[in-house]
């Protein structure tokens, strides 16, 4: 799935989730799943966070953002060549390397833990859809898909299931936020 794709999905579901725990995510919430939802690829180079952060005409902010997109770029780098693409990052073992990240910030601000958990699951559930699947129970191989066929990446049908995600995120957003 294209990045575009799992920043729907990371909406649809924090805004689903938020919809089942019955508590309205703020507003801060929905971009902090949109790129939790990029993180699992960081594990190749040529994604939208492993490729770092794009430079802007702001030389102040660009001299805001350079570390972190020298720390995205290390460590794709260093997923691409020791474990691979698809691998720790799309698996049960990653989300609990993430959830033990993240949980860190429970205590302080548990609605951002909650977005970034919510955007990180809808990689992987999105990427599940996906004709390669993922290996859920990574170092074990076998591919864990939802489809039996899958999703090709970036043909109609992928439109088709990101239309369909971002119907399911414009009602849960709405939905949460009438009284």
């Amino acid at each position: 799935m294209n990045a575009t794709t799992h920043a729907i999905f990371g909406i649809a579901v924090l805004a689903g989730a938020s919809l089942l725990v019955g508590k309205e995510p703020p507003l801060y919430a929905y971009p902090a799943a949109v790129v939790a939802s990029w993180i699992p690829d960081v594990d190749n180079p040529r994604s939208r966070l492993g490729n770092g952060l794009s430079r802007t005409k702001s030389p102040v902010l660009n001299a805001l953002t350079r570390p972190a997109s020298w720390i995205l770029r290390t460590t794709s780098f260093v997923l691409a060549r020791t474990v691979g693409h698809r691998t720790l990052t799309h698996s049960l073992l990653g989300i609990a390397f993430f959830v033990a990240i993240v949980s860190f910030i429970a205590p302080f601000s548990p609605n951002l833990c909650f977005a970034l958990v919510a955007g990180y699951a809808s990689h992987l559930v999105a990427d599940a859809l996906n004709t390669r699947g993922i290996p859920l129970l990574w170092p074990v191989g076998w591919p864990f898909r939802l489809l039996p066929g899958g999703v090709r990446s970036g043909g109609v049908a992928e439109f088709a299931v990101a239309l369909a995600a971002a119907v399911v995120a414009g009602y849960g957003v709405f939905y949460n936020a009438t009284p």
